[in-house]
């Protein structure tokens, strides 16, 4: 009997009308590649990651995050875990154009089998619908005084990314497949030692 209740209330839930979303969460799986240094330094891993987000008017938070272990592609390196974090504010400044600004830390396990990061960002944000069931979001920013816990310094950073998602008409339930690209031009004494990474998330989302 209980069935008669709770699946009517799960398709109201995901088809029924919703005057305006304004929160969202999710869950993603994600697949890194991971370059320090050198090309021979590479690292390729997956894991997991979720999103929790916040509408109001033109203002919008995004705090996201993700857990990867990573293998390199030589011998003689060991395998490290990478916790990062992410924190986005934004304001919508015209018809599905955005800007943020926010920051992002990125943890090794273990200590200095790579670098220990962290950086504030200053960006835009671009999310349009391609259908009433479909969307494409693009962004891009500029990474601020990244800090690493080997030293050195990045005068220019970088992260572009671009995501679609597709589902319900009133945006209750999301499929999202999504990729980012961020390049960090480390030195150090003078020595180029860039970061490049490239993360791909898949994943599904529910919104309020």
């Amino acid at each position: 009997m209980r069935l008669l209740f709770v699946v009517p209330a799960l398709v109201l839930f995901v088809v029924g009308p919703v005057e305006a979303q304004t929160f969202r969460w999710g869950v993603h799986s994600v697949a890194m590649t991971y370059k320090d240094q050198t090309e021979d330094r590479e690292a390729d891993g997956v894991g997991i990651g979720g999103v929790v987000a916040l509408q109001v008017g033109r203002f919008g938070i995004e705090a996201t995050g993700w857990h990867v272990n990573l293998d390199p592609d030589a011998s003689d390196l060991q395998s490290f875990d990478m916790l990062q974090g992410d924190l986005r504010v934004s304001f919508l400044v015209a018809s599905g154009v955005a800007l943020e600004v926010g920051a992002g830390r990125r943890n090794i396990d273990p200590e200095f089998a790579t670098q220990d990061v962290g950086y504030g960002r200053i960006g835009i944000l671009s999310e349009r619908p391609l259908a009433s069931i479909a969307r494409i979001r693009v962004r891009g920013a500029y990474l601020i005084a990244p800090s690493f816990n080997g030293g050195g310094d990045a005068n220019f950073s970088l992260e572009i990314g671009m995501g679609v998602t597709i589902g319900t008409p009133n945006g209750r339930l999301r499929f999202r497949a999504e990729s980012e690209f961020q390049r960090m031009d480390r030195e150090v004494n003078d020595v180029e030692v860039p970061i490049q990474v490239t993360l791909v998330k898949l994943g599904v989302e529910l919104g309020f």
